[in-house]
């Protein structure tokens, strides 16, 4: 049985509530920002992150 949601630090999920904020984000380690779009939780857009929908998800998820 898979995992349903991979494994994120707590400076990672620290980091995707930081994304959260959008033009309040603090400047985000930038393993952290490949990491959460790699796992498709943040997109660059115009040189921001920002969230997807499975990023919200996770967000809201507590974990």
């Amino acid at each position: 049985m898979s995992e349903p949601h991979p494994a994120l630090s707590a400076d990672e999920f620290a980091s995707l509530r930081e994304v959260s904020k959008g033009d309040a984000q603090c400047e985000i380690p930038q393993l952290h920002w490949e990491r959460l779009v790699g796992l498709g939780y943040a997109m660059r857009r115009l040189g921001e992150l920002g969230l997807t929908a499975s990023g919200l998800r996770r967000l809201a998820s507590g974990q």
